[in-house]
């Protein structure tokens, strides 16, 4: 269970977001996944509240081994000193199902403070999830997405299994 921990530095957070814009004017989803690739690890934890954030994350592999369990501090979307990102690498461990359960401390997104979801990974290299917190959806404050790129993990027609 060593999966290695990164924590996104502010600046390749900030390369993120000038080229979101730059790509999103430019209708370059392209430039914008390179950048996202350079940034996002396999399991991600978007904070997008103005407030800190604080958990713990564990998720399960196929055969019910836990491949990643831990405490996290995310940083929010307003923070002058780091990123609001926070990455995981080196957790699939094979195609399937995993089990992915999270729980906030001493906070509430829309009335959710956890969320126990399963994602289907069938790439093991390619493949990411992303849960962004405080998504601004009243029907999904704490979201869950999964893909190959970072324009796809933007997009709400992705589900959790």
């Amino acid at each position: 269970m060593s999966s290695r921990f990164d924590a996104v530095t502010r600046r390749h957070a900030l390369a993120v977001g000038g080229s979101a814009v730059l790509a999103s004017t430019a209708g370059c989803a392209t430039v914008l996944n390179a950048i996202g690739d350079h940034v996002f690890e396999e399991v991600n934890l978007l904070n997008q509240l103005g407030q800190e954030v604080s958990g713990s994350i564990e998720i399960t592999d196929p055969a019910g081994e836990t491949v990643l369990e831990t405490s996290f501090d995310v940083p929010s979307r307003e923070s002058d000193d780091s990123s609001n990102v926070v990455a995981y690498a080196d957790v699939w461990t094979s195609a399937g199902s995993y089990r992915v359960e999270m729980e906030l401390t001493d906070t509430r997104v829309g009335g959710v403070s956890r969320i126990d979801r399963r994602v289907r990974i069938g790439d093991t290299e390619e493949e990411m999830v992303a849960i962004s917190i405080g998504t601004g959806d009243e029907s999904e404050p704490i979201a869950v997405r999964v893909g190959e790129s970072f324009s796809e993990l933007g997009r709400t027609d992705q589900t959790a299994g």
